[in-house]
């Protein structure tokens, strides 16, 4: 999402690049919040302090391209929330019903899902994971593996990353947080994998 929002502000001729949010109602850094019923809230606060920007056409831009996305999908699958600024900080937060309808929507790599789904998808699991509990422990592919009805989230995007239970194990790129349930992935350009039960 940050990368689509930045991708958006540059057609309105609002050059911003685009970081991060987390956390509850108010969150400080991106946060990509992945829901046991499978839906996803992207929430996204970014600077806004240039006098050129403009939240209205932001907005605008933001619903014509839910509404041109739902319509291609055949239903509703992508709404925005809210979109707001105070004190030269936007935050956007948008829902998703899937994490394929995120990837639809952001063109970014989103997956939910079994150790065992990931890998019928095609998701290469020849990773190491990091356990985000014991210093120099980690799992490589025959352990993951063997973890067929774990839960998994890949994704490709910096930010902090929610799921529903706590993580186990992850990628180098991505660190414990305060929260069992979160962690911060710092790398966008490579597939982050994240285990958690």
């Amino acid at each position: 999402m940050r990368k689509y929002l930045a991708r958006m502000l540059a057609a309105l001729l609002l050059a911003a690049a685009l970081t991060g949010c987390s956390g509850d109602d108010t969150p400080g850094r991106t946060t990509i919040d992945v829901r046991k019923n499978g839906r996803v809230v992207h929430t996204i606060v970014e600077n806004f302090t240039e006098s050129y920007y403009n939240l209205d056409e932001l907005t605008d831009s933001i619903l014509q391209d839910c509404e041109a996305y739902n319509t291609a999908a055949g239903k509703q699958e992508v709404t925005m929330k809210s979109a707001q600024e105070n004190d030269g900080v936007v935050t956007v937060v948008m829902n998703y019903e899937s994490a394929a309808a995120y990837s639809g929507f952001n063109k970014l790599a989103l997956f939910s899902g079994t150790v065992k789904d990931a890998f019928n998808a095609g998701y290469d699991l020849d990773v190491t994971l990091q356990s985000m509990k014991e210093d120099g422990e980690s799992i490589g592919k025959d352990e993951l593996l063997g973890m067929g009805e774990k839960h998994i989230v890949v994704v490709r995007e910096a930010a902090d990353v929610r799921v529903w239970g706590k993580v186990r194990y992850a990628t180098a790129d991505a660190s414990p947080t305060e929260d069992p349930r979160t962690v911060t992935v710092t790398d966008d350009e490579t597939l982050t994998y994240i285990l958690f039960d």
